[in-house]
């Protein structure tokens, strides 16, 4: 497990002079109108306000109203690609002006520093307030409730970078490359040993437990596989050099762990330490769905405590999930496998089999070490990278 801070680099038609038949002047108009989209009416514009309040009781302890102020919204069109953001103002609201009709997705966070949530809660641990819409058709007509935010802690241990998508041909449909890795966001070494990864079934959202399709657990004793502040770890599907196989692919014989399912003739790197495999409904191997999925990482005592659902998925509480992201193809997609509490927004949509990541966002340099974004909202925290860049937190390049 090698530190990225140090090896990082920085990033941060012209007119005719002839006449034309008039039958091919509008055959040739027909043909350029209808190559061009036509671009919405000044007329159609419209102002949205949006209310943002807090779910929980922090903010009305607070300042005696639910009514967030300073929180930064995030307004997304589909169809313009149009993105703004800000802040909400003292009654917690906030306007954006001459908008156009288009769908979009409307999310909500605000920061709580640790000495501010122990004023109120009496635990010096910062939290955030969080919250997203699901693509909304929005017009000059409509009229958009207010924005309700989760208060939830953050973690110290977070999923930096999920590569799922699979790599480009050749040879077609190539997944067994896929990786997750594990940053620690803290500033004190976190012991690893015990640490679940499981992925999440659809359909449970409002349980209060996960319905794991598979989890998978690193092995140790509680001090065996410490992970320093600024570094971060891998857990390969397959830990070999993809690139020999595929070379649109990646080499992850560097990973720190692997999933190996021994009945079904998986690939196995003897020389890279196997996860412990407490969960496999199905698949040659730990699988990452190449269009949806949800991961999440979590520690408990016993793993069979709760036993298994009717559909044969391990029961895991919600309450021990350190992290989790959610991720799908198609964004506006409004299912979703993780409540708000979990991941109030999802990143992807990158079509299949393109060899591109979702990586956390960098959010500062602190003493010289990386700080990851954490605002418990995949859609804010997460972007897309066009190569997959293990072992480097944030946008980076891989030290393959």
């Amino acid at each position: 497990m090698k530190s990225k801070n140090e090896n990082r680099k920085t990033d941060f038609l012209s007119s005719s002079s002839f006449l034309l038949p008039p039958f091919y002047f509008l055959l040739f108009f027909f043909i350029w109108g209808c190559s061009i989209p036509e671009a919405p009416l000044e007329s159609a514009r419209f102002d949205l306000q949006i209310s943002i309040r807090d779910s929980s009781e922090f903010t009305l302890l607070e300042n005696g109203s639910s009514l967030v102020n300073g929180a930064t919204v995030y307004l997304s069109g589909q169809q313009f690609q149009l993105t703004l953001q800000k802040s909400t103002n003292e009654n917690g609201t906030v306007e954006f002006n001459e908008l156009l009709p288009d769908i979009y997705t409307i999310t909500a966070q605000k920061r709580i520093p640790a000495d501010i949530a122990e004023a109120i809660t009496g635990a010096p641990v910062e939290r955030v307030l969080s919250g997203q819409f699901e693509p909304l058709q929005l017009t000059c007509n409509e009229q958009v409730p207010e924005l309700w935010l989760s208060l939830v802690s953050l973690s110290d241990l977070l999923i930096s970078e999920i590569y799922y998508s699979g790599a480009a041909p050749n040879p077609p449909y190539y997944f067994h490359d896929q990786f997750l890795e594990i940053y620690n966001n803290s500033a004190d070494t976190i012991y690893l040993d015990s640490l679940i990864v499981a992925d999440v079934d659809f359909g449970y959202a409002a349980d209060s437990v996960i319905h794991a399709i598979h989890a998978y657990m690193i092995p140790g004793n509680g001090s065996d596989v410490p992970l320093p502040p600024g570094e971060c770890l891998i857990i390969a599907q397959d830990a070999i050099d993809h690139s020999a196989i595929n070379p649109n692919s990646i080499n992850l014989t560097g990973a720190d762990f692997e999933y190996y399912v021994s009945t079904s003739g998986d690939v196995n790197n003897p020389n890279v330490p196997d996860m412990i495999q407490l969960q496999h409904k199905y698949g040659v191997d730990f699988l990452y769905s190449v269009m949806n999925d949800a991961l999440c990482i979590l520690k408990v005592k016993d793993p069979y405590n709760l036993g298994y659902d009717n559909h044969n998925c391990l029961l895991l509480p919600k309450s021990a999930i350190l992290d989790a992201v959610e991720y799908r193809e198609n964004l506006n997609d409004t299912n979703k496998r993780l409540d708000n509490t979990l991941d109030a927004g999802k990143t992807g949509g990158i079509p299949m089999y393109k060899g591109k990541s979702v990586s956390r966002k960098i959010e500062r340099i602190e003493n010289g070490q990386i700080i990851l974004m954490d605002n418990n909202n995949s859609s804010i925290d997460f972007e897309i990278l066009e190569k997959p860049t293990p072992k480097v937190p944030g946008p980076g390049e891989s030290k393959e």
